[in-house]
């Protein structure tokens, strides 16, 4: 009886260790691909004024084990855990997904081709870079873009233009909805996502039209593609560059604003 008896304890301990073991793998979090869009500071802790370990180049792939309801990435980074901005990220897709897109693009054909001269890629983004400085000249006088990097809670990057002795500061931020900039005086749509020519959007209580998509476009600081012109309520157009925001700005054929250098730090 004895014998029978540590054989059934053997049983029940092995069974219970087996279902803790099972439960445990079955708990395990999945992680995901994903690449930097965009240069971004990696922190100790999902906070903009948290410890800065250490910075993401765009282009590099990392590993994320999750995202937060703030906007926050929990990344691996020198074999640590650490934390960016998850809009500075553009998580893969899986290979079914990929597989009926590519279905779709060779059915239609000419669809694909029409949507893709008329509107921004998924992909694409026009906020500005904030390892980048923008050189540039304003009504005649010469100033420069530049943002720290600092980021609040909401994803809002802090930036400064300072044109001559005055110093401007306000707030960037890009979504799947559009670009947009955060003054004193309020928030302004600066693009609208997804876009096309001919499309108006209002912003801050005013029309705003898409009158071009540009393949190149050439200002002071060199030549750029996918540019976007928009026409604001006062007749003048602005044009917004991938990876710089506005490059240039021209109101009554008149050039008011012109980007003339970009520096990376």
């Amino acid at each position: 009886m004895k014998i029978v008896k540590s054989l059934l304890s053997f049983i029940v301990m092995f069974g219970t260790l087996f279902t803790f073991t099972a439960n445990s793998d079955a708990a395990t979090p999945k992680t995901m691909n994903a690449k930097v869009a965009n240069s971004v500071y990696v922190h100790a802790e999902p906070s903009a004024n948290a410890k800065k370990v250490g910075t993401l180049w765009k282009g590099t792939k990392v590993v994320v084990y999750s995202k937060s309801k703030t906007g926050w990435a929990k990344i691996k980074f020198n074999k640590k855990t650490a934390y960016v901005y998850a809009s500075y990220l553009s998580f893969s897709k899986n290979t079914s997904k990929k597989t009926t897109a590519t279905k779709t693009t060779t059915t239609k054909k000419t669809t694909t081709k029409k949507s893709t001269s008329t509107s921004n890629s998924k992909k694409t983004t026009y906020r500005p870079v904030v390892t980048n400085t923008y050189y540039y000249v304003e009504n005649g006088k010469d100033g420069k873009l530049y943002s720290t990097g600092k980021r609040n809670s909401t994803g809002w990057t802090y930036w400064y233009k300072k044109t001559g002795n005055n110093k401007q500061s306000f707030l960037v931020k890009e979504s799947s909805k559009g670009l947009d900039y955060k003054f004193k005086t309020g928030t302004i749509r600066q693009i609208v996502y997804p876009f096309t020519k001919g499309q108006v959007f209002k912003a801050n209580k005013k029309n705003y039209k898409i009158v071009s998509i540009s393949n190149t476009f050439k200002v002071k600081a060199g030549t750029f593609k996918s540019v976007v012109g928009i026409k604001a309520a006062d007749g003048s157009i602005t044009y917004y560059a991938p990876n710089a925001g506005a490059i240039k700005t021209v109101k009554n054929k008149k050039v008011t604003f012109e980007i003339t250098k970009i520096e990376t730090k």
